[in-house]
């Protein structure tokens, strides 16, 4: 099973692995700064260890590549045209013992009692394992750039990774 990260060029992640939030002083914590009222990066990470331990080590994933429409140009297509795909090999993560947790991030339609509006944090839920991925297709046709929250409306995963680090053994460029 395959996973998909983008990372915004120019990186190094063929040589240094892909980095969680807690491993990369360099990242940008503008949406986590405002979200927390946190001033610093060890006060973000602060922040997402009091949501759930191993949150600021954990490294989002789509079960796709992005796609986007006419109404996402530039939420999506913006997003990925600056970014790096690469292709995570999570069974041999898993196979390593290198994935601590998983976390389901479920689109905002799939929830009854949230919607785009309330949306102000990532709703994640710990599911059992790599096994309970859903890969069935995802509805991009739901993104829509007036509505903004980039990713609220289709489900992606977070990895809780050991280190906070991906080495570059399990990933591929695509």
């Amino acid at each position: 099973m395959k996973l998909y990260h983008y990372v915004k060029r120019p990186n190094n992640v063929l040589e240094k692995g892909l980095l969680s939030i807690a491993m990369n002083k360099n990242t940008d914590l503008s949406y986590y700064l405002k979200r927390s009222g946190a001033k610093t990066h060890d006060e973000v990470c602060q922040w997402m260890e009091s949501t759930f331990e191993g949150r600021s080590r954990g490294i989002r994933a789509f079960t796709e590549p992005c796609q986007w429409t006419e109404r996402s140009l530039y939420c999506i297509k913006s997003f990925v045209d600056q970014a790096d795909l690469f292709e995570i090999n999570i069974e041999a993560m898993d196979k390593d013992g290198l994935i601590e947790a998983v976390y389901i991030s479920p689109s905002v339609l799939d929830l009854p009692n949230v919607n785009e509006e309330q949306c102000i944090d990532e709703i994640l839920q710990k599911i059992k394992g790599i096994k309970e991925i859903d890969c069935s297709p995802i509805d991009w046709n739901v993104c829509d750039d007036e509505l903004g929250h980039r990713f609220a409306f289709v489900r992606y995963y977070l990895l809780v990774v050991q280190n906070g680090v991906i080495p570059p053994k399990y990933l591929k460029k695509i």
